[in-house]
Parts: C-alpha cells; structure tokens; sequence
C-alpha cells in the first residue's frame, strides 16, 4: 500500500503541496488571507465556550512567543527585510510582506493546531474503541466462517490517510476552519478505523 499511486498522489497533494504553500502563498499581498477569520474564532468559543477559547489563545501567543519571538528567529527576518531607504524596485517591500504574511500563516497554523489539540484524547479514546470494536467484529466473522474483505481493509486505509492528509493541509488553508471540522474529522477517522480492522485479513 506504501508504494501505491494512491499514496504517492496523498503524500503529494496533502503533504508536499501545503509544505510548498508555507513558502509560496505568503507573496499574496492580502494579509486578511493570513490572519485568523472573525467566524473561525467565533465557532470556537461557540463549541468550546469563551473560557477554553480565551485559553487557545493564550496557549498559541504563548507558543509562538517560546518559539519563534524568544528565540529571536521572527525578529531577525523582520530585520532583514526592513527598508534601508535605497531604490532597489520593490524589492525590500516585496520581502517584507511576504516575511510578514509568513509569520501570521505560521501563526494561524499554531492557532489551528492548538484547537485540533483539544480533540486529541477524545480522538484516541473514540479511535481505540472503533478498532477494538471492529476487530471483535472481524473475530465474530471468522469463528462463523465469514470471509475478510480485503479491497474495504484497503480502501479504509487509503481513507485513513486521506484523513490526516486533510487535517494537516487544513492547518494552512486560506479559508476558515470552524471547530465543528474537527469533530467531522474525528468521527470519519473512527469510522475507517473501525472498517479496517474488521477487514483486516
């Protein structure tokens, strides 16, 4: 299954593509495609509440400073890119723009992830009882001489890296990402889950 079309077209499309983004889309010179949207920060606290909002927050502001303020990476980047007052056509400002979209995508991603972060356990919880599910299922099965189903054991793992292919692409999508995504994630996720290891051969 590594070696197949399918999973070279994922890791290109869901892996390498968005990693290029990080460095490409910054020369868009619309900043609001890099800040966090109004209606993505307000599902948030809509699902979660204001508290745990508020807390998302506060947790990215404080991992971005940790990362890159502190360790003066950010500042060094907006050094380097600021105008020295020569005529060189665009070019200073063509680099401080894209320095500065960069850091909000960055940013926005933190943000994002951070949010994805508070799925997490209920992800691993619910993703543990599908598989235990489905594999008493595939036992069932087998003690009445039922058959395994190989081609849905390999759809359902083409599904399953599908699935976090789309969950790391969305980190640096340019649209909003509401917080009920995640819960679709997180159900799509045990669905395939469960499907593979009752088809697991």
């Amino acid at each position: 299954m590594a070696s197949s079309r399918f999973v070279a077209h994922v890791r290109l499309w869901f892996f390498i593509v968005p990693l290029l983004a990080v460095f490409v889309m910054p020369a868009i010179p619309d900043r609001s495609l890099f800040e966090i949207p109004a209606n993505e920060a307000d599902s948030v606290a809509s699902v979660l509440g204001n508290d745990r909002a508020a807390q998302a927050v506060d947790h990215t502001n404080a991992l971005f400073r940790h990362a890159f303020v502190d360790s003066g990476v950010m500042l060094a980047t907006i050094d380097a890119t600021r105008s020295k007052g020569l005529n060189d056509g665009g070019v200073t400002t063509f680099a401080h723009t894209w320095v500065r979209n960069f850091w909000l995508l960055i940013y926005r991603a933190v943000y994002r992830a951070t949010v994805m972060k508070v799925w997490l356990f209920g992800t691993v919880v619910f993703c543990c009882a599908a598989f235990i599910d489905g594999s008493m299922r595939r036992k069932i099965r087998a003690s009445a001489a039922g058959f395994a189903r190989p081609l849905s054991f390999h759809l359902a793992g083409h599904g399953i890296l599908l699935v976090f292919g789309v969950a790391f692409a969305v980190l640096i999508a340019p649209v909003p990402v509401l917080a009920p995504y995640w819960i679709a994630v997180t159900a799509c996720l045990g669905m395939l889950i469960w499907k593979a290891s009752s088809s697991w051969q």
